[in-house]
């Protein structure tokens, strides 16, 4: 049986004032290789609907997290993966996002993102609340990282 494999890719900026999300891009991979901007409507498709509410409620618990943890946040980029069967049920969820900080911020801002802060933030991503809500038999992955 064949499967259908979807990915995304997010990009977001984030204020050095405010720390709050600025912009934020998401793109799907077409079948014709190409990126393709995500701009939910009332016609979007459902499914697509749903991916995007895993990658986006994943992208807002790392935000907010960051910004409890007073991180200086400047960037995020994700790729999202979605593997499902052929008749739609996921079966994986991966995600790999990377985090870079505003490089204007003190050191000792920048030295809040620390091993224990990373690891806080990765955590906190697991309890967001559409990917807790996923069947047990859908394999998760969620990697966080700091750029330099």
């Amino acid at each position: 049986m064949s499967q259908r494999t979807f990915q995304f890719r997010l990009r977001s900026s984030h204020s050095a004032l405010a720390r709050t999300t600025q912009s934020l891009v998401v793109e799907l991979l077409t079948e014709s290789g190409e990126w393709q901007p995500q701009v939910p409507s009332l016609t979007t498709p459902g499914f697509r609907l749903y991916l995007l509410s895993l990658l986006l409620c994943q992208h807002h618990y790392l935000v907010a997290n960051a910004a409890e943890r007073n991180l200086p946040l400047q960037q995020v980029e994700g790729a999202f993966t979605v593997i499902t069967s052929a008749d739609w049920i996921l079966e994986q969820v991966s995600g790999d996002f990377r985090m870079r900080l505003d490089p204007a911020a003190s050191a000792e801002e920048r030295g809040r993102a620390d091993a224990d802060a990373i690891g806080y933030i990765s955590e906190r991503m697991k309890l967001c609340p559409v990917s807790r809500n996923l069947p047990a038999t859908v394999q998760k992955a969620i990697a966080l990282h700091l750029d330099a």
